[in-house]
């Protein structure tokens, strides 16, 4: 449920390929109308228009969503940047080491939040 994640301003992403919704088997028409249903959800909004921006951004989506603990919907154009065949810088290892190294006491903190069966905590 969006809703509960958003309200529980849990760190979360996703990464949507955003196609028209139509009545034929494949369409070509690029279409936000599912990402504008999920305006009112409380969740960040964030656009790729290329197919190494889409690379970059999901890295950056989840940098962000641990550093301000508010749920992202990182999306691009289904039909062109998924089908697109362009080459893209990617990241190594090396540069996602570093994040997650820089990230660690974030990524440590959601992980202590975590329902532990040795460790039982009553909520709500």
């Amino acid at each position: 449920n969006m809703y509960k994640i958003a309200g529980e301003l849990l760190p979360c992403v996703f990464h949507v390929a955003a196609r028209s919704v139509a009545g034929q088997a494949l369409a070509i028409f690029g279409d936000h109308s599912d990402i504008m249903a999920v305006r009112q959800t409380g969740f960040a909004l964030l656009s790729s228009h290329s197919v190494q921006e889409s690379s970059d951004l999901a890295l950056v989506a989840h940098i962000a969503t641990l550093l301000s603990s508010v749920p992202f919907v990182h999306f691009f154009d289904g039909m062109r940047t998924s089908h697109e065949i362009q080459k893209v810088h990617a990241l190594n290892n090396q540069h996602l080491k570093a994040v997650m190294e820089l990230l660690e006491d974030r990524i440590d903190e959601f992980h202590e939040k975590a329902l532990n069966p040795n460790h039982p905590t009553l909520r709500g």
